[in-house]
């Protein structure tokens, strides 16, 4: 990717100790961004947790090789954090945050295509259970998970966490307003923008496990219950500003438009480029 003055989309991606898949899921995620928003209009914004192993110099090499990208370096594991530097760090307009082993390219192209009908693009695992391929154990305490927001936040939809395209310049001041951390900290976006009156769209994601979890489940749920405690402390003085504006969509109508943009750039005589293929962490399926 070429340097540029002013990207049209900020990639946000919080990444830690990820020497062994790094460069090769960058490089495949790259080819992507290229085909679906254009070669030099996006930039990387890596967040790196505090890695100690090789992955502070590997992103020094990819961003000598991709000059309009940037880094921000926290001292210490923590995904909430790392999601509002990246943010705060983007220079585009619209900003695309993901996992660096977990993405869906049919939903980033859906959502890229209809970026100007909605304020914020949700992609969920939860949507669609026969494109979900979970533990039965994650599977059940995402299930326990999302049925709290659902039941506490009268929320709607099936999933707050996951790939997201934001519009920034809409939704800043309000994503500078999230005080929660970790886990909570895109829920807490997610649950402002559909009370403060924003457009939200929800679409089912391909989601496959790449690689154990890293951290304690048994602390991460205990965790995760008493921050939804405080958060439901907090949103009670948030009311709503008007009717909700949520809509839920079907795989078909992701795989429809991404189908669409294919047969178009294949005619423009941009088919033929295979992308670089993704990494699993090593001792994974």
């Amino acid at each position: 990717m070429s340097s540029i003055e002013s990207p049209a989309l900020s990639v946000v991606i919080p990444v830690l100790n990820e020497e062994a898949l790094l460069r090769a899921n960058l490089e495949e995620l790259a080819f992507h961004f290229d085909a679906i928003v254009g070669r030099g209009r996006w930039q990387f914004v890596l967040v790196d947790n505090g890695s100690t192993d090789r992955t502070p110099r590997i992103i020094k090499e990819i961003l000598a090789e991709n000059p309009g990208s940037k880094s921000v370096h926290l001292p210490g594991p923590n995904y909430g954090a790392a999601l509002r530097a990246g943010f705060k760090n983007a220079e585009a307009d619209f900003v695309y945050n993901c996992d660096l082993e977990q993405w869906d390219i049919p939903f980033l192209a859906w959502a890229w295509n209809a970026r100007d009908q909605h304020d914020l693009f949700i992609g969920s695992k939860r949507a669609d259970p026969t494109i979900c391929r979970q533990s039965g154990l994650r599977y059940f305490l995402s299930w326990g998970l999302n049925t709290l927001i659902q039941h506490q936040f009268a929320f709607m939809g099936t999933d707050t966490h996951g790939p997201k395209l934001v519009n920034l310049r809409r939704l800043k001041p309000l994503i500078e307003s999230c005080i929660s951390d970790r886990g909570m900290f895109d829920t807490e976006i997610v649950l402002r923008a559909l009370r403060q009156g924003f457009r939200l769209a929800e679409a089912p994601i391909a989601f496959e496990e790449h690689r154990p979890p890293r951290n304690n489940i048994v602390k991460k749920v205990v965790w995760n219950v008493f921050a939804l405690y405080r958060l439901r402390e907090r949103m009670k003085a948030i009311p709503y500003r008007g009717p909700v504006e949520f809509r839920r969509f079907a795989r078909s109508d992701v795989l429809s438009v991404y189908e669409g943009l294919q047969k178009t750039r294949a005619a423009g005589g941009a088919a033929g480029a295979q992308p670089p293929s993704r990494q699993a962490v090593p001792g994974t399926p």
